[in-house]
């Protein structure tokens, strides 16, 4: 069977923890610059990394505009860290004692809009291509409970959807010739809950291929090569799907 080619019209690029911004009513959450700036609040280098890769498809493109701390995109309402009392094991203090009608709001202010503006075009390339191949771009501390990270990028699917399968394959294969240390399912399962597991049960698998991209933030932290390392990356991206 012939390679699928993707093309732009074909994509939606998502960017769940593009931000650390927080609305000037919550105060900061009582969470100090350090921690705003931290793995807890956002997914640091994932917005240059989903922008750069938007720009090279041409594609439909949309980024969280504010802190997971304040309501975490990547989530499911049931999910007891959509809004964290404690994130990455960091206390939040304004996320404390949260009533109803406040948890209500940031769901409706914040939450749905992003989710329903992605979702709306993802059915639109359902409906014109038949198919639409989401990537949701994200970025992993090196270090985490003790444990060292050592692989450059982690390709998450659902291993049990041959198309996404088959798409993370072709990914993992094209970004390790490219000289990327690259892991399938790393450093979380792609089953796990997150916006693409979501999007699973809504789109059956002939139409819907979700895979999240996660970068070591190791690669974030180079300043000076991380601008090349992210070309780099969209290069041999766009090598695994369009050629």
């Amino acid at each position: 069977m012939a390679r699928r080619v993707w093309h732009g019209d074909q994509l939606v690029i998502s960017c769940e923890h593009a931000s650390n911004r927080i609305p000037p009513r919550y105060r900061n959450l009582g969470l100090s610059v350090e921690l705003r700036q931290s793995h807890i609040a956002w997914d640091a280098g994932a917005r240059d990394l989903a922008r750069q890769c938007a720009r090279h498809f041409a594609c439909a493109y949309h980024e969280g505009k504010y802190a997971r701390v304040l309501i975490d995109l990547n989530r499911n309402l049931q999910n007891r860290q959509l809004i964290p009392q404690t994130s990455f094991g960091v206390p939040v203090p304004g996320n404390r004692a949260l009533t109803g009608a406040e948890r209500g709001y940031r769901v409706k202010r914040y939450y749905t809009p992003y989710r329903e503006e992605v979702l709306r075009d993802i059915r639109t390339v359902i409906g014109s291509r038949r198919t639409c191949l989401h990537l949701s771009i994200h970025t992993f501390v090196p270090r985490y409970a003790g444990v060292l990270r050592r692989a450059d990028l982690g390709i998450l699917y659902d291993p049990t959807r041959k198309r996404e399968r088959d798409v993370a394959n072709r990914l993992t294969t094209s970004l390790k010739q490219g000289g990327f240390v690259t892991r399938r399912n790393y450093p979380y399962r792609g089953s796990a809950d997150g916006f693409t597991t979501h999007c699973r049960g809504l789109f059956p698998a002939t139409a819907y291929l979700g895979i999240e991209i996660e970068a070591n933030q190791r690669l974030v932290n180079d300043a000076s090569r991380w601008p090349s390392v992210r070309r780099a990356i969209v290069v041999f991206i766009a090598s695994a799907l369009t050629a």
